[in-house]
C-alpha cells in the first residue's frame, strides 16, 4: 500500500513539473490564447475566477469606461439572474476566435501585445441555439509579475445586442 501511495505521490509530482515546464517554454502567444480559452471556458460554466484573473488589476475599456469592478460586478449579476425559464440554466454560451497576436518585446521588461479577437454569444433557452450578439474586440496586454494581463479593450457590437 505504502508502494502504491509513493508511486501515485511520485506520478503527481512528475505531472506537475512538467505542466510547469511546458507552461514556461510555450511562447507568449500561446499563453495569451490560453487564457482567453480559460475565459471562454469560465463564462459557459459561469465561473467568474477564469474571466477575472484575465484583468489587470487597472483595466480599462475605452468604450464603456468600466473597469475590472465593473465587469465583475456585471459577470455576477448575469450569472446570478440570468436563467432558462424551463431549466434553469445559465442560457448563454460564447464561442471566441482570435484574428491576431501582435507581442512587442523592444521593452524585455515590459513587454505588451494587441489582441484583436471576435466574440459570438448565443442564447440557448428554450432549446434554441440563436446568436444574441456578436462584438469585435481589440484588447492591449502587459506582461508583469503574474504573467499576461488585459490592460485595456475596445469593443465593437457587429450584431445584436448586449446581454442582459
Amino acid at each position: 500500500m505504502r508502494r502504491i501511495l509513493l508511486g501515485l505521490a511520485a506520478a503527481l509530482l512528475a505531472f506537475l513539473a512538467g505542466r510547469a515546464i511546458v507552461r514556461a517554454i510555450v511562447s507568449d502567444e500561446t499563453k495569451i490564447r490560453w487564457l482567453v480559452e480559460d475565459m471562454r471556458d469560465g463564462f459557459d460554466r459561469t465561473r467568474m475566477d477564469p474571466i477575472l484573473v484575465a484583468f489587470a488589476e487597472g483595466f480599462r475599456d475605452e468604450t464603456s469606461g468600466a473597469d475590472r469592478q465593473d465587469l465583475r460586478e456585471a459577470l455576477a449579476y448575469l450569472f446570478l439572474t440570468a436563467k432558462d425559464p424551463r431549466t434553469k440554466a445559465f442560457p448563454y454560451r460564447v464561442e471566441v476566435e482570435i484574428s491576431k497576436i501582435t507581442i512587442d518585446a523592444s521593452s524585455p521588461d515590459s513587454p505588451t501585445a494587441d489582441c484583436d479577437l471576435g466574440a459570438r454569444f448565443f442564447d440557448l433557452s428554450e432549446g434554441q441555439d440563436e446568436l444574441t450578439w456578436e462584438i469585435a474586440i481589440s484588447s492591449r496586454w502587459t506582461r508583469g509579475e503574474y504573467g499576461w494581463r488585459i490592460a485595456s479593450t475596445r469593443y465593437e457590437t457587429r450584431s445584436g445586442r448586449m446581454l442582459r
